[in-house]
Parts: C-alpha cells; structure tokens; sequence
C-alpha cells in the first residue's frame, strides 16, 4: 500500500506527499473525511462543519472507547476526549449520533463547538501544502494559509496542474473538490481509502507500542461471533467435569454460562480463545471493562486454560479449536500440549499475558478487580 494509482492530468505525488513526516493525525482524517463525503454525498462542494463533524466521528472509538493515544502534539484526540466528557454522549454511541452532535455544537459555536472548529485552523491548508512545495519554500509560518488560499484559487482555473480543492465560503465555509480530481477519488475511494488507513495504522502504532490490534480498533465494533468458544467451553465442561467460576467459585454447567474476557475486549478487540473464560452472567456483568487482580485470579486463570487445553486436545476437533493456543505458545503439534506441564503452561502464558496488563493499566483501564456478591 505504498503507491496511489497514476494519473495523467494530476500530480498524485503531491497528494502522496502529504502522508510524508506526518506528526499528527490531522491529515489522516481530514483526508478520510473528504472521501467518505465524496462517497456518501457525491457533491464537490463540501462544508468545513460537515467535514469536521466526521473527523470527530472517526476519531470517537479510537479515543473514547478504545482509549488509544494519539501523541502529545496531537489535539485532535483531546477534542474529541472533551467531547466525550458532555453529558448524553455514551462512549459507544453510534458514528451517526457522535456526527449530529458535533454539528450541533458546531452550528452553536459553543465552547464545544469553538473546539471543534479549531481543528481548522491548518489543516484544510497545510493538507494542499505538497501540491506547492516549491512557491513556499522558505515562507513564514504565519502567511502559509494566505498563501495556500491564493494559490489554490489561481490554480483551481490555471493553466497548471490543479490541486485537491480550493477554498468557498457561500451559504458557509467549505471547500469545493477540482472536477477532475473528484472523478480520480470516485473511481479509486477504495485504494486511497486503504492507503490512507495505511498510513494512519502505522502512525498510531509509534504511539501506542505493543498495543494489541490497532488496526481492529479504528472504527465501531461490529457484532461478534462467539459460537465456537461457546462450542469449546462446552466440550472442556463435558470432558473435565465440574468446574467452577475463577473469579466467585460458583460452579459451572454445560450451556448454562457467559464468556469472560480475561484481558477487556476494549483492550485487545479480539474473542481469541485463550483470553476467555466460562463465567456465571452476573459475574461477567460486575466484571465488565475491568482488570482483574492478577496476584489473586492469574493462577486461576491459567489453570482453567490448561485444564480446557488437555481437555480439548483428547477430542477429534483438537486441530480446529485449539489453532489459537498453537500459535501463542509456538508449538509444533497438539500432542506438544498433551505432555506440557502446568508450570510451563503458566509461564508461557504469563510471558503473554502479563505484559498486557501493565500496557492496558497505562492507558487508564481500571485495575485490580475482585469480584463482590
């Protein structure tokens, strides 16, 4: 994903120019916005609220639910933090409502909606940058704006390549897209799409090191399927007997219990099997988004998983369900379980496991969860 497609009549490597030495992620947004516009509206001319009011939209479950970092310089994701802070905005509220209301605040001008609009204050501009690299070269920062405005104007019906869009301020502020280059997105919103979620995957992965799934945790969760760890926990409950919850010690029965992620899904946004557990309902609720206390539940844990592995590993579906555990402890074959000891078993797991804690603990999960009838 490191090339756009060629264009004839448009200057591609100015647009690709500015994904290069990115130190927000303003830009990234900002394009997505224009694109998805593009995608749902199909008009050239596009309001700057309009254009904001997405950008906070894609930047909500990043920010707000899955607590990513976006870098100190970056102020996007504190805006849309302090949005998250208003009242009658859940953080799993849906795309569409986040949408209407950052329009709301944007169309009030309040202080949520001065916030917002800040966001414009470079980078409609700094975006068009690369399309006039050389005329602004050595120009002082404070006239680049003025500058780039007057620029994609004359450029908008000059003789010379156009750039993405010039700047309109009709019925209200926006940008109108170059007729060609609105035909150039349309036919490739797919490409420049992935190339720009490209890009932005990889910027937020220097800001948040060993974090698992970055990619998963760039939009809203979709519905998850858990029918196969249900199928697997009712195999361990039929093969190994009795067994009884880790976090209350009440038993567990065959078909009858809810599925625990020991790590929060917020956190890893993934339904793995070896970061699950059978739960009785009301426990799985009162532990919700928590960290549990490892000194007190990691054991437990861990024994649960080892007994569900050998348990497992008997049954002619081994191959199938236990794909997840053969590629976290690297091993070769099923059979490599079956002579495993518990201690390996639990520091293997531990050298996986543990590391998480410590990373989900900084990004402000809630730690050292003990269940409480």
């Amino acid at each position: 994903m490191a090339t756009l497609p060629p264009s004839s009549r448009l200057p591609i490597s100015a647009l690709a120019a500015s994904f290069d030495e990115v130190t927000n992620s303003y830009k990234f947004y900002w394009f997505l916005a224009i694109l998805e516009q593009v995608r749902e509206a199909q008009a050239r001319v596009i309001p700057l609220d309009a254009l904001l009011a997405r950008m906070v939209a894609s930047v909500w479950y990043p920010t707000n639910y899955f607590r990513l970092s976006f870098g100190k310089q970056d102020r996007l994701g504190s805006v849309v933090a302090q949005l998250g802070e208003q009242p009658g905005l859940p953080m799993d509220s849906p795309r569409a409502r986040v949408i209407q209301t950052a329009l709301a605040h944007l169309a009030r001008r309040d202080d949520a909606g001065r916030e917002i609009l800040s966001l414009a204050n470079f980078v409609p501009y700094r975006f068009l940058r690369p399309f006039f690299a050389q005329t602004l070269r050595g120009a002082n920062d404070w006239e680049v704006n003025r500058r780039i405005e007057t620029l994609a104007e004359s450029a908008f019906h000059g003789p010379q390549t156009p750039c993405l869009y010039r700047f309109v301020d009709t019925a209200q502020p926006g940008i109108e897209i170059h007729p060609d280059w609105f035909e150039y997105l349309r036919q490739h919103l797919t490409i420049l799409t992935g190339f720009c979620l490209w890009h932005l995957v990889n910027y937020l992965q220097k800001n948040n090191p060993n974090v698992p799934n970055i990619a998963g945790k760039l939009f809203e969760p979709q519905g998850r399927d858990l029918r196969q760890a249900r199928t697997f926990w009712n195999i361990v409950l039929a093969q190994a007997g009795e067994l009884s919850c880790i976090y209350s010690g009440q038993p567990l029965q065959k078909g009858d219990f809810s599925l625990d992620h020991f790590l929060p899904w917020r956190f890893v946004a993934h339904d793995l099997l070896w970061n699950l557990l059978p739960t009785p309902k009301a426990v799985n609720s009162s532990k919700s988004d928590n960290l549990p206390d490892a000194a007190l539940y990691f054991d437990p844990y861990a024994d649960m998983q080892y007994q569900a592995v050998q348990a497992v590993a008997r049954t002619p579906r081994a191959a199938k369900l236990l794909e997840d555990y053969v590629l976290l402890f690297k091993v070769g074959a099923i059979t490599d379980f079956q002579g495993m000891t518990f201690p390996n078993f639990r520091d293997t797991l531990y050298q996986s496991i543990g590391p998480q804690l410590q990373i989900a603990a900084n990004m402000g999960f809630s730690t050292g969860w003990r269940y409480t009838p």
